[in-house]
């Protein structure tokens, strides 16, 4: 021990020098680690499955039809939302200038057949608010002129949401329409979900546009029951109403005698339901979310 103190006396520099190089060594070691052992980042993202209680999109059109208004609710868990919206037109635009509006063929106007188009973009997630809702254009704007895509009426739209270090999609397939072209007669995309509006041309052409998505989540269930198939939103412009009409919904497979449609807005309503095989029928009066709905196991 007394060697060692005269060794640490007669070279204290080079002591302390060595001591501040294992604490060094040490720490970077430490930092090594951290930074190593953190996650990348997700490597795959999951998609989102039906889930009652879990988050879910339903789509608005604009008066004009040329845009739609996305609002996302059940959101306050989650760090981060983009989305891609993607559908098809025609190869001419609307352009839009001011209150002036135009038609403007384009180089491709020649050509038969549709575009792909598509618009991607984020929604601002720093507030954490449970329900978040963003305007998506049919095209591009710039300074105060806009060119909207035409004949814009199937597509779909994918969210991609961050929880942590874990990655979501979440996709919806939706159904643009004006009431008063498709003669009352409103669709899915996939062609389950048929809605007869009653009322007259004039009736249907005030209303403007329609769109029908199918939906990842739904509001809370009436206590005891359960979801059958896929769940539908049918929507008109904000402030814009649609009149009763006939629906038809059908599912994959025949739903036990007990199930019925149901209607919510604001609140759930059971429909007077007649069932055929694999499709229920029933009366409703105007857009909302609907839903087979049959006793929980």
């Amino acid at each position: 021990m007394e060697s060692i103190r005269t060794w640490f006396t007669a070279h204290k520099f080079t002591a302390i020098l060595l001591i501040v190089v294992i604490f060094l060594g040490a720490g970077g070691v430490v930092a090594f680690q951290k930074i190593f052992s953190k996650p990348s980042g997700p490597v795959e993202e999951v998609d989102l499955s039906f889930d009652p209680e879990g988050p879910y999109a339903q789509l608005f059109p604009r008066r004009d039809g040329n845009a739609l208004v996305l609002n996302l609710k059940r959101t306050g868990s989650y760090d981060g939302i983009s989305y891609e919206l993607a559908y098809t037109s025609n190869p001419d635009e609307t352009v839009v200038e001011g209150a002036k509006i135009n038609l403007e063929k384009s180089e491709d106007s020649g050509l038969s057949g549709a575009i792909d188009r598509g618009v991607v973009g984020t929604i601002d997630t720093k507030e954490k608010k449970g329900e978040y809702e963003q305007e998506i254009l049919f095209g591009s704007c710039s300074k105060n002129v806009c060119k909207y895509d035409k004949g814009v009426e199937n597509g779909t739209l994918t969210l991609h949401i961050k929880k942590g270090n874990k990655a979501y999609r979440m996709s919806t397939q939706w159904h643009l329409q004006q009431p008063d072209v498709a003669l009352g007669s409103l669709t899915s995309g996939d062609g389950h979900l048929v809605y007869k509006v009653d009322a007259d041309r004039q009736a249907l052409s005030n209303v403007g546009f329609t769109i029908i998505n199918d939906l990842t989540g739904l509001p809370k269930l009436p206590s005891g029951k359960e979801v059958l198939g896929k769940v539908y939103s049918l929507n008109t412009p904000i402030a814009k109403q649609l009149s009763k009409g006939s629906l038809v919904l059908e599912l994959a497979e025949n739903p036990p005698s007990e199930a019925k449609i149901y209607r919510y807005n604001n609140e759930w309503i059971e429909l007077d339901t007649k069932i055929d095989g694999s499709k229920l029928s029933g009366y409703a009066d105007g857009a909302g979310i609907f839903a087979v709905l049959t006793s929980a196991k």
